[in-house]
């Protein structure tokens, strides 16, 4: 299912917010610039494991995400998938539309935590120019294998230790020379080189399920206004999944109580941060 309604911040910046659901809520943001008791329980966005980003390097998480950007819908959810949104089942191109949407102008886009690619493949059919990175190296390499091949053989569980071998395809009709894909810590976005020079800013920015796994996503939400060039655009979606593996409890921005016992919301401190 999905909500949308539109809002506009104190700063008169037009913000759209809507809900995507895939097992779980992904809440997304579109900003567009002017000038203790309880135990947590342990997991990952993959099932690879849960130790923080060291789990992004596997074999095993490179796999799933490839089968999760690539896979078509029956093979994502053969049982479930006729009861299911085709749109839901092609998350990432979804993020990728909406992205497209949302942007006044479609000359450079950046994807951060852009995972094995198949945002920044999408944003190609529109955008003169794609830059996408993740911090993990083993995704970033699985991109541009993606990116010179245009295909690449991945293991999927059927179930329980059964497995099969699958293919990933570039979908047809995009230009994959537009795209380019670096190793880059989003917390420290302005350190990342492209090609010998610095990475620069853009039109329109998109982070898909990343926040929440940034050790200092407040930096991260600071930097964009200097990423986004002015009258561009930032696309942001996630979960709001906090996890101590990943980001210190001292720094997540919601999902917690003030002092008072006031609930502090994740998506209420990201328009204040926008």
């Amino acid at each position: 299912s999905s909500i949308m309604d539109k809002v506009t911040s104190q700063e008169n910046l037009p913000v759209l917010v809507a809900g995507a659901a895939i097992g779980g809520l992904a809440a997304c943001l579109y900003m567009k610039r002017n000038g203790g008791s309880g135990v947590l329980d342990v997991r990952s966005t993959t099932n690879s494991g849960s130790s923080g980003s060291a789990v992004y390097e596997s074999a095993r998480a490179v796999d799933e995400y490839l089968q999760f950007h690539f896979a078509t819908p029956q093979e994502l959810a053969p049982i479930v998938g006729p009861f299911v949104s085709k749109e839901a089942l092609d998350f990432p191109a979804l993020c990728a539309r909406e992205t497209t949407l949302a942007a006044g102008r479609r000359g450079r886009v950046l994807d951060v935590g852009c995972a094995v690619g198949r945002h920044s493949f999408e944003l190609a059919r529109d955008f003169d120019e794609v830059v996408g990175f993740d911090f993990s190296q083993a995704f970033v390499n699985a991109c541009n294998k993606m990116k010179t091949h245009g295909r690449s053989d991945y293991k999927a569980v059927i179930e329980g230790q059964v497995m099969d071998t699958r293919t990933a395809f570039v979908p047809a009709g995009i230009d994959v020379s537009k795209c380019n894909f670096v190793v880059g810590d989003a917390c420290n976005m302005f350190d990342i080189s492209l090609q010998g020079r610095k990475m620069g800013t853009f039109d329109a920015v998109v982070a898909a399920n990343l926040l929440c796994r940034l050790p200092d996503p407040k930096k991260f939400l600071r930097d964009m206004h200097v990423v986004v060039k002015p009258g561009g655009v930032f696309v942001l979606i996630s979960p709001y999944s906090w996890l101590p593996e990943y980001t210190k409890k001292g720094e997540w921005i919601g999902g917690f109580t003030d002092a008072n016992g006031k609930a502090i919301m994740s998506k209420d401190q990201v328009r204040a941060a926008v």
